[in-house]
């Protein structure tokens, strides 16, 4: 991994860490929804990473979580069952089909990607973290329904959060 994209990383899990056990775990959304962030950071993790630490990664980002808001594994869970479905959809997706320049190097982002298959792949791994989320929280199938439309809103707000984050560094993604 590069230098700047280890700096980069370093400051988007630190930031997103902060932000969802300071600030958004505290916010109420109506309809029970929860505004759970920090899954971006591992989308937006380089694809040249090792699959051990992609999963080291993004299971040491929940356990942060779990310590910020004492939900002890949880977020550690649902992180790494992240983590595993994007190494298992790169796997099975082409990287050239997947990436348009067919280059490994770099993070997916929508510019490589193209938006389409940037939210195919983004929604995929946002939906599997809150399913586990919220399944797990739930102990159980007893209100199968009501978790299920708890995941797919918060996962949509995940992947809102995404699009404004991808958007709004934009123009220094074209930069490189």
């Amino acid at each position: 991994m590069q230098r700047t994209s280890l700096w980069t990383n370093l400051i988007r899990f630190v930031f997103l860490v902060l932000l969802q056990g300071i600030a958004l775990e505290h916010v109420n959304l109506p309809g029970g929804l929860h505004w759970i962030a920090y899954p971006v950071f591992i989308v937006l993790l380089p694809l040249q990473m090792l699959p051990v630490a992609l999963l080291v990664s993004s299971f040491v980002a929940g356990a942060c979580v779990d310590l910020l808001c004492g939900i002890p594994g949880l977020n550690a869970a649902a992180a790494t069952l992240a983590a595993f479905v994007r190494i298992v959809y790169f796997k099975i997706r082409p990287s050239k089909d997947a990436l348009h320049d067919g280059d490994l190097s770099g993070t997916p982002l929508p510019f490589s990607m193209g938006w389409g298959k940037f939210l195919y792949y983004s929604g995929w791994v946002i939906l599997s973290f809150h399913l586990a989320y919220f399944f797990l929280e739930s102990f159980g199938f007893r209100h199968f329904f009501y978790v299920l439309y708890i995941s797919v809103g918060s996962a949509f707000l995940c992947l809102v959060s995404l699009v404004i984050t991808v958007s709004f560094f934009r123009a220094k993604a074209n930069k490189r």
